[in-house]
C-alpha cells in the first residue's frame, strides 16, 4: 500500500461539505432522465476503497454499468474487497490509460474526481473525453484548489503545473483565498473550448458538440477544493436537454460565479431543532437555545442534502 495514497489520510466518506456537494449533483443529474433513461448511462469514477459515490449514483440514479479507475495497483485486494456491488468494473493503472482504452459509445457520465491540483496530465484527461464522448455524457472535474502558503511561490508553482495553460493575468496575489480555484476554471474552460473546436472541425453544424456548465462547487473540507462539470452534447439534441430544466436549481451553475458550500457547525440536537421547522423561511428559539441566525440560515439551504454521521454508541 502506498503511504502517499489519499484515501489513506481522509474518509471521503466523512467530509460534510464533500458528501452534500455529491447529492447535490445527483439531485441535478436526475434531471437527466427527461432527455434520456439514465438506467442506460454508465459510471465512471475514482471509487477509492469508500467509493461513496458509485453506491449514491447505483441507488439514486439505477445506474448499473460502472467503472472505478483504481491508481494504486498494490491495492488491488483491498479495492475489490470494498467494492459494493458486483456491477462495478474495477480498471487499475493511471487515469489516462484507462480512459483510453474504454468505449466511449455508451452515454456516460464521468467524474474525475482528483485530490491533486490542476495539472497537464489532468487536462489530458479533460481533453480526450471532450474529443470521445458521445452526445448526452457528462463530464465533471475536482481538483484541490488551495493557494501556496507561502505567496511568493504561487504562481512558480502554477507555472510548472500549467506550462503555458497558465493565464498571463495571474500573479502571486491574484492566486490567493479562491483566485487559484477561479484561475482553474478559466484554464479549464479554455481547454474545453481547445478540444471541442478541434473535434468538431469539418463538421456539418446539426453534428457539432457543445458543452454547458453545470456545476461550479467551491468548498473546504480542509484545503479549498474546485468542482466543475457539465453536459456535452451535440446540436442537434439541444432542444431535448435545454427541457431538462437545469436551472430550477439554486446550486446550478453555468458562468464563473462559483456555488460555495459552507457547512454549518451543528449538533445533532441542533440540527433535529432546526429540522422540526422546515421548510420555512424563520426559526423560532434559536437565541434561547443559542443556535447563530447565520447558521440556521445556511442549514436551511443545506439541510436536504446535509450528512448525518454520528458514533452509534453515542
Amino acid at each position: 500500500m502506498s503511504n502517499d495514497a489519499s484515501y489513506t489520510k481522509i474518509n471521503y466518506s466523512l467530509r460534510p461539505a464533500k458528501a452534500i456537494e455529491r447529492k447535490m449533483m445527483v439531485e441535478l443529474l436526475r434531471r437527466l432522465d427527461r432527455s434520456a433513461s439514465l438506467a442506460h448511462y454508465r459510471y465512471v469514477g475514482f471509487g477509492s476503497p469508500y467509493f461513496a459515490d458509485f453506491a449514491l449514483l447505483h441507488r439514486s440514479l439505477g445506474i448499473r454499468e460502472m467503472v472505478s479507475i483504481e491508481h494504486e495497483i498494490d491495492d488491488e485486494a483491498r479495492f475489490r474487497f470494498n467494492a459494493p456491488f458486483a456491477s462495478i468494473d474495477l480498471k487499475f493503472g493511471e487515469s489516462g490509460e484507462v480512459l483510453a482504452e474504454l468505449s466511449w459509445t455508451q452515454r456516460s457520465i464521468v467524474w474525475l474526481d482528483y485530490d491533486g491540483r490542476l495539472d497537464a496530465a489532468k487536462l489530458e484527461d479533460l481533453d480526450y473525453l471532450m474529443r470521445n464522448v458521445p452526445s448526452g455524457s457528462v463530464v465533471v472535474l475536482s481538483v484541490n484548489a488551495h493557494p501556496h502558503t507561502d505567496i511568493e511561490k504561487r504562481l512558480q508553482r502554477a507555472r510548472a503545473d500549467l506550462d503555458s495553460a497558465l493565464p498571463r493575468t495571474a500573479s502571486n496575489e491574484s492566486l490567493g483565498g479562491w483566485g487559484t480555484a477561479e484561475m482553474y476554471r478559466e484554464v479549464v474552460n479554455e481547454q474545453i473550448q481547445i478540444s471541442l473546436g478541434e473535434r468538431n472541425a469539418g463538421q456539418p453544424a446539426a453534428a457539432q458538440f457543445a458543452y454547458r456548465q453545470l456545476f461550479n462547487f467551491q468548498y473546504s473540507d480542509g484545503a479549498r477544493m474546485l468542482t466543475l462539470g457539465g453536459l456535452v452534447h451535440d446540436a442537434g439534441q439541444q432542444a431535448h436537454f435545454n427541457g431538462c430544466g437545469f436551472d430550477e436549481f439554486d446550486f446550478f451553475r453555468d458562468a464563473d460565479d462559483a456555488y460555495t458550500i459552507e457547512v454549518p457547525k451543528l449538533t445533532l440536537k441542533e440540527m433535529r431543532h432546526l429540522d422540526a421547522q422546515l421548510p420555512g423561511d424563520t426559526f423560532a428559539d434559536l437565541e434561547e437555545v443559542g443556535i447563530p441566525v447565520a447558521d440556521a440560515a445556511t442549514y436551511a439551504e443545506l439541510y436536504r442534502f446535509f450528512p448525518k454521521f454520528v458514533d452509534i454508541e453515542a
